[in-house]
């Protein structure tokens, strides 16, 4: 902690000293990420300050690192040609990200200072749905035509390269600038130099549409251990490429957004939000659940006058429910992630059903065996442990068939399958575990009684 704050101070005198050289050793000795996990702590007009004294080349590798909210104050601080140059600078899918999630007025000022080129290949960017390759793609790649030799195409990648974010793989279009096959850096190496790139190119390219959706991007680019994958319009023609490094962002923010809704948490509460949104936020899923538990209370209570007889059945009947809740939870989470991973086709599901009900059929079987076991050993009713046994196989099959159906049906209405999964599956067991318990105390009472 001495140590972060020493740095801290630092900082502030080398930028409001304006010293140069302290930043470039400092920015030269670290790595951009980390250079940037220190700038962050500074307020927007410093960061501003730094990039200005640094110069837009220097900078721009550790500013593409700060955190998205912080690259968009310092903006508002940058002078107007150093503003140009960084934004000239950026590759552009973060160009275009930036530009998005600024307020309407900030978006034209900025626009206005672009050159031209420059200005309409955001515009193209940022008009392309969210969530579909477009909107994830950048224009910044490196292509070669079919027609030319291994010589002059290296040649080419050697002025291409200075202004190209990757050059993993080099595309190959035709003069309609089709999409007709794509090189490795690796293969044009090893090549003869007088041979036709139309000879070593792979003709066998595989690419995504341009409003494809970028869940299905991301299990393309891991199904087939891509670096990059080019992206294409409608009549093939290639506009452009979408990185490994962008795919694992959305892989990553799908994971959180379906850890949050399996917990009931809307996706936008962060642990920086003040208290009074992180409340609005969670209480509305909060009074679902409370709906839901009511209907448990209705159970139990419909079930009173046999709980009133035998009150033994009070200490036993939340085991019932609560193993139900975990198997179900179980369940629940194999399923969602299967269906994100698109390992479960929306049709033809019904072997996925059978199989989560049969583990929790032997499941139940087990578990029931053991608590009937101690349900014996502890109150010596042979009848309350067979009821617990039936009550617990009975639920662990409701937990399976609900843990695997609610995600399945959601998928099918087109909404997200972790929305609100558990509380439905919660439900599910709580409510079928305390009617089939009590249920079947009520109707063996006497032999309870006895």
């Amino acid at each position: 902690m001495a140590e972060n704050m020493e740095h801290l101070e630092e900082l502030h005198t080398w930028i409001r000293n304006g010293d140069v050289q302290a930043l470039l050793e400092m920015s030269r000795a670290l790595h951009p990420a980390d250079a940037a996990e220190r700038l962050a702590v500074l307020r927007p007009e410093e960061l501003g300050r730094y990039i200005e004294l640094l110069g837009t080349a220097q900078a721009l590798d550790i500013f593409e690192f700060v955190p998205f909210e912080i690259q968009k104050e310092t903006l508002k601080y940058l002078p107007r040609t150093i503003l140009v140059e960084l934004m000239s600078l950026m590759s552009p899918d973060d160009r275009a990200d930036l530009v998005e999630e600024l307020d309407e007025k900030s978006q034209e000022r900025l626009l206005s200072l672009l050159m031209q080129a420059e200005r309409q290949d955001i515009l193209k960017l940022i008009t392309y749905p969210e969530g579909s390759a477009g909107a994830y793609m950048t224009t910044d790649y490196a292509f070669l035509r079919a027609d030319g030799t291994i010589r002059s195409a290296l040649d080419q990648l050697r002025f291409q390269a200075l202004k190209k974010e990757t050059i993993y793989y080099v595309y190959v279009v035709n003069q309609a600038r089709k999409l007709i096959g794509f090189v490795s850096l690796r293969e044009l190496i090893m090549a003869h130099p007088d041979m036709d790139i139309a000879a070593v190119m792979n003709k066998n390219v595989i690419s995504v549409r341009v409003d494809e959706d970028i869940e299905n991007v991301a299990k393309e680019m891991t199904h087939y251990d891509f670096l990059a994958i080019p992206v294409v319009d409608a009549d093939d023609r290639l506009v452009g490429i979408i990185t490994y490094d962008d795919v694992f962002d959305v892989m990553t923010e799908e994971a959180t957004e379906d850890m949050y809704l399996l917990a009931n948490l809307d996706t936008d509460e962060k642990i920086s939000s003040p208290l009074p949104r992180s409340v609005k936020l969670r209480v509305p899923w909060l009074l679902i659940n409370l709906c839901t538990a009511l209907l448990a209370a209705f159970t139990v209570n419909f079930f009173s006058g046999t709980i009133a007889r035998y009150v033994a059945l009070a200490s036993l009947m939340p085991i019932v429910a609560g193993i139900g809740g975990n198997a179900g939870t179980q369940s629940l989470t194999v399923v969602v992630r299967a269906l994100a991973l698109g390992e479960i086709k929306v049709k033809g599901n019904w072997k996925v059903l059978f199989k989560q009900i049969g583990v929790g059929f032997f499941s139940g079987l087990i578990c029931g065996m053991v608590m009937a076991g101690i349900a014996y050993a502890w109150f010596g009713n042979v009848w309350l442990s067979l009821i617990l046994w039936m009550a617990m196989t009975t639920n662990l099959i409701l937990a399976g068939l609900f843990g695997a159906m609610v995600p399945i049906t959601l998928r099918k209405l087109k909404l997200d399958p972790a929305l609100g999964s558990s509380i439905f599956v919660t439900m599910a067991t709580d409510v079928g575990g305390f009617s089939t318990f009590l249920g079947l105390s009520s109707l063996l009472l006497h032999y309870l009684v006895e």
